[in-house]
Order: structure tokens, then C-alpha cells, then sequence
């Protein structure tokens, strides 16, 4: 005999409430289902299910927090809600827990209004600042870093997604580069060279300005001075590193006497060029090719990596191997018609290493034009052309000179300093001339992202599933139980 269902045993009355009940529960779910896959459904493109980072801390940091004999006191002024909080209140928690010395306090900038404004004013900040940013201080020095300085942005999707990729977080190399500038004796001199229509630091104008450039550097510790080379004036002992920022009018002998005098003692240059000085060289072509670097008289177009609707604008991603570009390989250079920046060709082939170490090139679609008279152009060379190099040169009884020779001085102007990896190769660029070399070991973090890719079909039979197949069949069940216990009752 078939042992009757407990369903059974209750009375009808409470047979049919239950049968209610459930009934509902299953269509309230189903609605739910619904609802739910309705909405992830419409943006089907973001399908990026957690993002991380590694915040374990480098040996050079640790050696660093090690070292430290002043509390170094640190506030993070973040809106809690921005994607950058997390990453950035992890890795320092990370720090103050290596060093006691580190004094870390975080300020929520949407609930504490007060509080963010009265740390401004205890550390000198500017109350016009931007908003998400971390405060570095000892005594009476303080540095800070800006939320958009923590990225290294892919942007091979803008143009279609409309949209940047963030593919690194720079947090330690920032963090740590502000604790040393914080914790250092002295200030470093970083001198701009002027007169001859050079871009300066002083300018905030958009494509000649160099007052984005000259911020971050003041952000890392440094000091700004402008330098005139012309007539008694001399490059002042304590600059640690001159820039030539695309002069537009010709150096004199003695200014270029001056130049080779102060490279002879050790100094360090960064020595940029532009497609204006074309039809009037500056003389520092010739005068760096007593240095083994060769600074063409034309400018390079590229027809495979050129900006659509940009024109001469070039996304440079071929970047070389050394320890400037190694951080940011992977990532995309955007130069405005740039000059060919390369070395000598030799004269017989050798095993040698060549004499410069070229750090970016065009694709083998490059083509280096120069101008012929009326203004026609001729083709001089033609396949991957180098836009920047650098080099150590050796002097006798002297320390070292380091150069660095770029093609293009737009691409650090105002208005493209923060496109691409271009503010990433400015700031590695001045931490390896000025032997800053251990900031240039902590390698970025990759920004992990966990993403489903799937075709058109495939999303098309994912949404028939989802809002047909699923419901349907639960539904259908659902039916189908209710219909057994109502036969049974």
C-alpha cells in the first residue's frame, strides 16, 4: 500500500493555500530572473567581473621604509567611492604596516569636507587642487600625488568604445619617488633653458605650455629654474639636469661651448625637437652628433599607427628595450610629427653594440620627409624609424654624461602630456638622467580584470536561455508539481 503524501494529509483549505503560495513564489522569482538578466543584458559589453591588483611591496620600498629616521605622515584625500580608493588605501596600509614611521590617515573628501579642508590648510596644499589625491609629509616639505597620475591607460579602444583601459597601477613607484623627495636633504635642480623659443615651464598655454610637465616635477621633489645661456650668463653648478625644450632659433657657439663644458663634468640633458625649427636648425643637431646621436631635418609620417582624423598625430608603440621604456612597454607614445632620432650607420659591419640606445620607433610603415625647395617632399628613409634615444657618454677623469634625445617636444606640451604613456616616459625619463635609478626597478602592478568575451551568436543564445529557456522551465515545473498536488487533494 502506497504511503499517502504529507501534501495529502492536510486538509483541502490549507492544500489550496499552500498550492497558492508556492505558485506565487515561483512567478515572483521568475520576475526576478527576469528583471535581472533584462538589465544586465543592455550593456552586454561590460562583463568585467572583479579587477585587482598586487599590493605586496617591492624589496626597494622596504629597503627604503627601512632606512626612514623621520616620521613621514601621510593623508589620503579620496572620495571613497572613486575605483581608485580601494587599490590606493590598500597598497598604503601595506606601508604603514612595513614602517612604524609611516603616519597614514585616510579623509573621506564627500563626508568630511572639513576635515580634507583643514589638512590642506595644516600642509600648504593648494585649496585648488585637484580632489583625489595623496599628501607626503616631513617637517616642513610636502609632496603630493594626483589620482591621475595612477594609471597607465590603454586607449587602443577609445576611438570605439569611447573609453580608456586601465592597465597598470604606478601607486608604488609615485608613492615611494614622494617619501624619498620628502625624506632627501636637499632639493634637486632641474634647469629649462630659454631664449631661443623653447617651450617654458612657466607657460600654462596648451600645445607650447610646459606647465603640466614642470608640475609633476615639483610633485617629485624637485626645483624648477629657468636658465639663460646667452652672453656672461653659465649654467648654475648645483643643476643636476638642463632641458632643451624645442628651441626654435639657433644656439651660438659659446652657448653650445657652455652646453659641452657643462655635459664634460657629468651633467645630464634632455634635449627635445619639433617639426617648427625644420626650416631654421637650433645647431644642437650638429652639436649632439659630436655624441653619436643623428637628430634628422625632416618629419616622420606613419601610416599604419597615424590617429585617424589627427593629422601627423602618431601612436607610438614600438617602444625599445631599456630601463626608461620598460615600465611602460605595451603601452602607446602619442607624438605630434616627430623628427627621426637615431645614430650613424657604420661604416663596416661589426658585433659592436651601437653607441645610442634607441627608445622608441614607428612602425616599418614609417617614412622620414624632408622638404626640398618648393616645398616638395622627398622620402629619405623609409621602414622603422627611431623617434628617441639616450645614451651614457663616458668622459675622461669626469663622472658620466646622460642624454636623452627626443624627435618630438609636443607630445610633453600641455594639451597631449596626459595622453597615453606620455607623462609615464617624462617622469622615467628625468628619474634615469638623474640616476634615480631605483625608482625605475619597482615594476607597475598590472590591473588584473576577469572578462568574458563572447560573439554575437553566443550572446544571442545566452539571451535566449536567459530570458526564455530558464523562466520557462522553472515555470513549466512549477505547473506541473502544482497540477500533481491538486490531483492527489
Amino acid at each position: 500500500m502506497e504511503e499517502p503524501s504529507k501534501f495529502a494529509s492536510f486538509s483541502p483549505t490549507i492544500r489550496r493555500v499552500i498550492s497558492r503560495r508556492v505558485l506565487l513564489a515561483a512567478l515572483m522569482a521568475i520576475v526576478c530572473v527576469l528583471l535581472v538578466n533584462m538589465l544586465a543584458l543592455r550593456n552586454p559589453a561590460k562583463f568585467a567581473l572583479a579587477q585587482s591588483a598586487d599590493h605586496s611591496l617591492s624589496p626597494l620600498t622596504k629597503k627604503v621604509l627601512g632606512s626612514l629616521t623621520n616620521d613621514v605622515r601621510v593623508v589620503a584625500l579620496f572620495d571613497t567611492q572613486s575605483d581608485l580608493f580601494e587599490p590606493v588605501r590598500n597598497l598604503l596600509v601595506e606601508y604603514e604596516r612595513v614602517s612604524s614611521r609611516v603616519k597614514l590617515e585616510l579623509v573621506d573628501l564627500a563626508r568630511d569636507p572639513a576635515r580634507a579642508e583643514a589638512v590642506q590648510q595644516e600642509l600648504r596644499s593648494p585649496a585648488n587642487a585637484p580632489g583625489n589625491r595623496v599628501l607626503f609629509a616631513v617637517n616642513e616639505r610636502v609632496k603630493a600625488v594626483n589620482d591621475s597620475e595612477l594609471s597607465i591607460l590603454d586607449f587602443s579602444e577609445f576611438m570605439e568604445k569611447r573609453e580608456a583601459r586601465r592597465t597598470h597601477f604606478v601607486g608604488e613607484q609615485l608613492f615611494t619617488s614622494a617619501i624619498v623627495a620628502v625624506t632627501e636633504g636637499k632639493q634637486t635642480k632641474i634647469g629649462f633653458v630659454t631664449g631661443h623659443g623653447e617651450h617654458r615651464a612657466s607657460d600654462q598655454g596648451g600645445q607650447w605650455g610646459y606647465s603640466k610637465f614642470a608640475l609633476m616635477l615639483q610633485q617629485k621633489g624637485f626645483l624648477m629654474q629657468e636658465v639663460s645661456l646667452a652672453g656672461t650668463n653659465s649654467i648654475p653648478a648645483n643643476c643636476s639636469l638642463l632641458i632643451t625644450a624645442g628651441p626654435r632659433t639657433p644656439y651660438s657657439p659659446a652657448e653650445l661651448g657652455k652646453l659641452r663644458e657643462y655635459l664634460g663634468s657629468g651633467g645630464s640633458l634632455f634635449a627635445l625637437f619639433n617639426f617648427y625649427s625644420l626650416q631654421r636648425p637650433s645647431g644642437l643637431e650638429s652639436f649632439l652628433a659630436d655624441y653619436e646621436f643623428e637628430v634628422g631635418i625632416n618629419q616622420v609620417s606613419d601610416s599604419k599607427n597615424e590617429q585617424s582624423g589627427e593629422s601627423g598625430l602618431l601612436l607610438v608603440e614600438d617602444l625599445g628595450s631599456h630601463p626608461i621604456t620598460k615600465p611602460i612597454l605595451g603601452s602607446r607614445l602619442q607624438m605630434v610629427l616627430p623628427r627621426s632620432v637615431g645614430f650613424p650607420e657604420p661604416e663596416e659591419e661589426n658585433d659592436d653594440p651601437p653607441p645610442v640606445s634607441v627608445l622608441a620607433h614607428s612602425s616599418d610603415s614609417g617614412q622620414a620627409v624632408v622638404q626640398t625647395q618648393g616645398n616638395q617632399g622627398a622620402v629619405e628613409k623609409q621602414g622603422r624609424i627611431p623617434l628617441a634615444a639616450a645614451k651614457v657618454h663616458a668622459n675622461e677623469g669626469q663622472p658620466p654624461a646622460r642624454i636623452v634625445v627626443a624627435g618630438d617636444s609636443l607630445f610633453l606640451g600641455n594639451s597631449a602630456f596626459e595622453a597615453g604613456a606620455n607623462r609615464d616616459f617624462a617622469n622615467l625619463t628625468v628619474n634615469w638622467l638623474l640616476e634615480r635609478t631605483h625608482l625605475l626597478e619597482i615594476e607597475p602592478r598590472a590591473v588584473t580584470e576577469y572578462r568574458i568575451s563572447l560573439s554575437r551568436s553566443e550572446m544571442t543564445s545566452i539571451t535566449w536561455v536567459l530570458l526564455l529557456v530558464l523562466p520557462g522551465g522553472t515555470l513549466g515545473l512549477g505547473l506541473l508539481w502544482w497540477r500533481r498536488q491538486m490531483k492527489r487533494s
